[in-house]
């Protein structure tokens, strides 16, 4: 392996660590319970990994300019997709039941649409590209494509984040116990 491959893979696992950082923050901001702060809170977050992989390929950024690929992106999803993350954000209105669905579809919707945006991004500028040279309806069917390999992506993350939670959970459980238990058995 040559030291030129050598640093482009470090770069780009680098900007991959980037991505993965931004997906847990968007994941977050779904999990905002407040309609439409939530969507823009995400918006946010993907706007920020633009700007860090920017500065990460030493690129120009201009928010305007991202702000516009991101929707251009999110255009690409439209229709049933794109509906379905709105409805997700809508349903948290919805007291009860609706609150439930809202807060556990859409940190996922976001973290999958994070993923995908991150990694045609960091495809782009790989490849040399800049913000300014990117061309939305050349990315289009990969973007697609990523959204779906993010939703896999990011469910794995859930599984794992959760299960961690479930083991935390226990053992808080088992040392409240533990500590409760000289006044609770002495009755």
């Amino acid at each position: 392996m040559s030291t030129e491959t050598l640093a482009l893979s470090s770069r780009a696992a680098t900007a991959n660590d980037i991505v993965n950082n931004h997906i847990a923050l968007a994941m977050g901001a779904g999990l905002i319970p407040v309609p439409w702060v939530d969507l823009a809170a995400i918006t946010a977050v993907q706007l920020k990994l633009g700007k860090d992989l920017a500065e990460h390929y030493n690129v120009n950024y201009k928010e305007e300019q991202v702000k516009g690929i991101v929707v251009a992106l999110l255009g690409a999803y439209t229709s049933t997709a794109a509906a379905g993350t709105a409805a997700a954000a809508l349903a948290k209105t919805i007291p009860g039941f609706g609150s439930v669905v809202g807060i556990v579809t859409l940190p996922v919707v976001a973290g999958a649409i994070t993923y995908a945006v991150g990694k045609v991004f960091v495809q782009h500028l790989e490849s040399g590209g800049t913000f300014l040279s990117f061309k939305v309806p050349d990315v289009q069917a990969g973007f697609l494509r990523e959204v779906e390999k993010g939703k896999q992506v990011v469910s794995g993350k859930s599984r794992n984040l959760g299960s961690k939670l479930a083991q935390w959970s226990d053992k808080l459980e088992a040392r409240i116990d533990a500590t409760l238990a000289p006044y609770t058995n002495a009755r």
